[in-house]
């Protein structure tokens, strides 16, 4: 019987063996030619490196990848940095928002169908930046990008992203604008027969409703909280309050921690080891319990990776 892997840009790893997980970030992003000037990139490889080292010296054991192909997403380099660090890293098949992408739209130009067969051919047969390297990677789950409505967001994208998830098992990680009609979303798939346990709603702390996040946590979604180190968004006021709601609920079991960082400057004064010294520090001394703590920082955004079948 096949026991339940992630698959990491350097290979399968058994679920049992992978500890701290960043839910979502981001290790490399490249300059994308053409694209809108809010367009991150992140390609400072000594400031990479040295935060990753530092990362998996604070007992940090992988990284989930967000940035998809054709707006910055490097699959080769992901490795590499992978290889050095010894931080397993989830990289993604998908797509994201349009102004990220530049001359070349990739999934934009496509139909449903087009895009379905492109997420699945990536699924199958690697990362299409590395297929002529020595080392193919191979992504581990699905990001998606929603507008502020359903409405407004890429139907045939959503449509093709509801098959891939389907066909192969593998979890949709969803980009959302503040959380924004998250309901709408959580419907729209529910009719495409995606199931709940499959779906990861991203920045969803930005919209710090409690009774709707206890909701949709009852709907079987895993709920995705990255503002910790936002002062734009309040997170004394918002996602510090909202976690520890959820946790006392006890939802803890419906939440996935993050940094989501996409900025050198994020790199270059934080690191992704505060998500263990800064996030889990902070967690550890207001006396979470260790399953929970466990739970928040890996366990739950892991159990939504693992799949057991290739």
């Amino acid at each position: 019987m096949v026991q339940p892997h992630v698959r990491t840009v350097l290979g399968q790893i058994p679920q049992d063996e992978l500890g701290f997980v960043d839910a979502h970030s981001h290790t490399w992003i490249d300059v994308v030619e053409g694209a809108g000037p809010d367009a991150p990139h992140l390609n400072d490889e000594e400031t990479i490196l040295a935060g990753l080292e530092a990362y998996s010296n604070a007992g940090g054991c992988a990284i989930v990848d967000c940035q998809p192909g054709y707006c910055g997403r490097n699959g080769i380099k992901l490795a590499r940095y992978a290889d050095l660090s010894g931080v397993n890293i989830v990289a993604c098949t998908g797509f994201h928002r349009r102004q990220y992408y530049g001359s070349e739209p990739g999934p934009w130009k496509m139909s449903a169908q087009e895009a379905c067969d492109f997420f699945l051919d990536e699924i199958k047969n690697g990362l299409c930046e590395t297929r002529s390297t020595h080392r193919v990677v191979w992504p581990g789950f699905i990001k998606i990008a929603a507008e502020k409505t359903l409405a407004e967001s890429p139907k045939a994208l959503f449509e093709a992203a509801a098959i891939a998830c389907r066909v192969t098992g593998l979890a949709i990680e969803m980009h959302t604008e503040r959380g924004a009609d998250l309901e709408s979303f959580l419907a729209f798939f529910l009719g495409r027969k995606v199931s709940p346990s499959r779906l990861v709603f991203c920045h969803v702390d930005k919209r710090p409703d409690f009774g709707l996040h206890r909701e949709l946590a009852g709907d079987g979604v895993l709920l995705e909280y990255d503002t910790f180190f936002r002062p734009y968004y309040q997170p004394e006021d918002h996602v510090w309050p909202l976690l520890n709601q959820m946790i006392q609920a006890g939802l803890g079991s419906s939440v996935a921690l993050a940094t989501d960082m996409a900025s050198e400057n994020m790199w270059q004064q934080l690191g992704p080891a505060a998500f263990i010294t800064e996030i889990g520090g902070r967690l550890r001394n207001e006396g979470i319990d260790p399953i929970t703590l466990q739970q928040l920082l890996g366990g739950n955004i892991v159990g939504r990776l693992a799949i057991t079948d290739e």
